[in-house]
């Protein structure tokens, strides 16, 4: 039995920090803020599976330090579907509810400080040296098992409500499949956790060492858990800004504001794309005359829309979107560069035909893969 929480608990957090590595790595390439919850979950989960695994070498007579590794070992797994609700908070709003979230931290946090200090800690983590497994083992309390039941409720209706967003509002086939396999790593792994420790506890009375093994597979369905959402996350890194940021529409047009390529990326209200670039030229002239200036803008900015601009001599860039972002304006501009590096002969000599950059679109999905069906 020791050797088996060992291999498994050990081989559980080598899998979750490696998969850390691996989203702090894509961070740093995307700078995308969902792969920092990303991170920090996948940290959570191997600090629990190894703290698991060496709970096996504590001696018989470090029952205080038996408590506090199996208490970590709680807070890690309560603050692990917070994380999860995070996620998903952010991919429906597109930001974090600040306010909610610290409330909910803090709120855990709390009662788990209280517990820890307090004299009804015994009585709720019954903890026992098992001669017979040569290890320590715990029995929560039926209050404590209420606790998380009900936790496990709110974190399974915020999975189902952000399942449902993402199905709504999504467009892009390959960002929806991506998503459910991401939804189904998350429910693998909590239910997973649930199966084993639920059975476990039920099939102790009738086989301790069947309900033991049961109890101590946890780390390896949240293991399989973790890679499934890994690999779906892998997919397309991207993806998150797809689901939380709208993107209408490219313009590329010149100094008459004429429009030279469009390509929009959902449906949308907005008007053809020569009467936007007329409008973007009336209120940038209006606004240059009014504050003496002949710098072009960067952006327009309205209620549910903002405009960015990239401008490359006499010619014009514009992405239609609801919100800004440095991933959209890294993309914009590569887009502009390989724009000009290929039609750079055509645009000198351009006498009003669009057919010359009708594959301007394949500069798209380089510059914005993540708009990709």
């Amino acid at each position: 039995m020791i050797l088996y929480n060992i291999i498994i608990g050990v081989s559980a957090g080598i899998i979750s920090i490696i998969l850390a590595i691996f989203i702090i790595r894509t961070y740093f390439l995307t700078k995308i803020k969902a792969t920092i919850i990303f991170f920090v979950l996948f940290c959570l989960t191997g600090a629990n599976t190894f703290t698991f695994a060496f709970l096996t070498f504590v001696s018989p007579y470090s029952e205080s330090l038996a408590l506090g590794m199996y208490v970590f070992i709680i807070l890690t797994a309560f603050f692990s579907p917070i994380f999860i609700c995070i996620f998903f908070d952010y991919i429906e709003l597109g930001q974090l509810r600040t306010n909610t979230t610290y409330f909910f931290g803090i709120l855990i946090g709390a009662f788990f400080s209280v517990l820890c200090f307090s004299n009804q800690i015994p009585d709720l983590l019954g903890l026992v040296y098992s001669i017979e497994f040569s290890s320590w083992m715990v029995n929560l309390d039926n209050y404590l098992r209420m606790l998380i039941m009900i936790f496990g409720v709110i974190v399974i209706y915020r999975l189902i409500k952000g399942f449902i967003s993402i199905q709504r509002v999504t467009t892009n086939k390959n960002a929806k499949f991506q998503f459910k396999i991401i939804n189904f790593g998350i429910i693998f792994g909590l239910v997973g956790l649930f199966f084993s420790s639920a059975l476990g506890v039920i099939l102790s009375t009738e086989s301790l060492i069947l309900g033991s093994f049961l109890r101590a597979s946890y780390p390896l369905f949240i293991a399989v858990g973790l890679l499934i959402i890994f690999i779906g996350f892998k997919l397309n890194p991207y993806s998150i800004y797809l689901i939380s940021q709208k993107v209408f529409e490219i313009i590329v047009f010149n100094i008459d504001g004429l429009t030279i390529f469009n390509q929009k990326f959902q449906l949308s209200t907005s008007k053809h794309a020569t009467l936007i670039t007329g409008a973007i030229f009336g209120v940038s002239s209006m606004i240059q005359h009014a504050l003496g200036i002949e710098s072009v803008p960067r952006s327009l900015k309205f209620k549910d829309r903002i405009i960015l601009f990239e401008f490359k001599d006499t010619i014009g860039f514009a992405l239609i979107s609801d919100r800004n972002s440095r991933i959209l304006r890294n993309g914009l501009r590569n887009f502009a560069d390989l724009f000009m590096k290929t039609y750079k002969n055509d645009l000198k000599n351009w006498n009003g035909q669009l057919k010359p950059f009708k594959n301007a679109s394949e500069f798209i999905k380089i510059s914005f893969p993540f708009l990709s069906n």
